[in-house]
Order: structure tokens, then sequence, then C-alpha cells
């Protein structure tokens, strides 16, 4: 690394951490390792980020709340009542229960992007970065239960926060596997398009009804979907 450099295509990628928004360029050739500049600038938010030791511990009590319940048939003061403290440090945090509800999932998603880099850059071999990249998304959503994920896909400012992780998400996957192609890891299939069905992928699987339809959860949707995707649905002669 130089100069807070990884080397890798210079495309910038944007992503928010801990009330910052973090601008990612990505540079490639085909000698070297992917890796990526990391530049921060205030993120412009109106709301509350949580700074105290109390304040953190009730936004991931609040998201395992949320996790289990959603939070469109819970009333504020059972958010109270459930993690113990009072209506007014609730809106210390955030000024309604819509706001708490977009306060945890900005924290779901960040958490995951997060996770994400921290694992590509941990590995110089691709198809471990493909893995490592995408592995926090499967673990930090199993909590997630069909509740949730329904209040998320129909409160519109929620979804609009999944659509722009899942955006974002996708083209740094697509980088990671242009660098693959370009090393000779991959066969060299078109790296947007790979993206663009797995964004899809992603989005059938946030649906509920999908999830209904299939009979499986959250969870062994997204294991089977990385699995397909890092190892494909046919079986070798030797297998």
């Amino acid at each position: 690394m130089k100069d807070g450099t990884i080397i890798g295509t210079s495309v910038p990628v944007k992503f928010d951490l801990g009330g910052w928004q973090h601008a990612v360029k990505l540079v490639s050739r085909s000698d070297t390792p992917l890796v990526a500049k990391f530049e921060m600038v205030p993120k412009n938010t109106q709301r509350l980020t949580p700074g105290s030791d109390r304040q953190k511990e009730l936004l991931g009590e609040l998201e395992a709340l949320f996790f289990a319940n959603g939070f469109r048939t819970i009333t504020v003061d059972d958010i109270a009542a459930r993690l113990k403290c009072s209506k007014r440090t609730l809106y210390e945090i955030a000024p309604s229960k819509q706001e708490l509800f977009i306060l945890v999932i900005e924290s779901w998603l960040e958490r995951i992007r997060h996770l994400g880099w921290q694992g590509v850059l941990q590995h110089d071999d691709p198809t471990k970065r493909v893995l490592a990249y995408l592995e926090p998304g499967v673990i930090e959503s199993r909590p997630a239960s069909r509740q949730f994920l329904a209040d998320l896909q129909s409160y519109r400012p929620a979804l609009a926060l999944l659509e722009a992780h899942q955006a974002q998400r996708t083209k740094v996957l697509m980088e990671i596997v242009e660098d693959g192609i370009r090393r000779g890891c991959f066969k060299p299939f078109h790296s947007a398009l790979v993206a663009e069905l797995f964004l899809a992928a992603v989005n059938r699987i946030n649906e509920p009804s999908t999830l209904e339809r299939t009979g499986v959860g959250f969870s062994q949707a997204f294991d089977e979907l990385y699995k397909i995707l890092t190892t494909g649905l046919f079986l070798k002669s030797d297998e």
C-alpha cells in the first residue's frame, strides 16, 4: 500500500461508515493485486449518530428488536419497554420510530460494506476476495425475519437505502471480477453482466414472496446464491 492507495481500474465507489462518506477508488493493473484508495468526507445527514456507549448499546438492541419484529407493528412505547429505557432516550437518538428504523438500516448496511472491504483487503486471490466480500452480507443478515424484510420493502426510505447499498456492492464486485479476469483467475465473462445478474438475484431474494414460494430462509438463499456464483451449477465429471 502506498499513500493509502491499494492497486486495482480507476473507478470511484462511495460508501458510508460511521457518519462519514468514504470515497473508494479501485485501481487495477495486470501485474498487481486489486487495492483501494480511501478518502473520507463528512456525510450530509440531519440524523444524530449515536455517540455515547449507552446509545450504541441501545442501537444494537434496537437492531435485534427490529430484525425480529419489523417496525410497523410495534410502538415507541413498546420499544422503550423492551429496551428498558425512556422514550426521551430514544428520541435523543432519532426523532421518530421511522427514523429509528432508518438508523438501524443504515448501521446494518454500513457494517456489511465495511466488513466486506476488510475481508477483501486480507486476500490476494480474487476468488477468496469475492467470497470475503460477499460473506458479511450473509452473516449480518441471518437474524433478519420475513417481517423485517417486508417492512423494509414497503417503506420507501428504507428501500432506497437498500437499493443504493446493493448498487455500491455490485460496482465493487464488478471491479473484483474484472481484476480476476485480468489476472487469469476467472473465465472472461462480461463483468458488468455478472454484477447486474448478482444484483437482480439479490433483489429477488430480498422479496418475502420469493422466500415463501421457494420455502427457504433468507440466509440459506444467500448461501446458495453465493455458491452458484462462485462454483457454478453443473457438476464436473469427477464429482
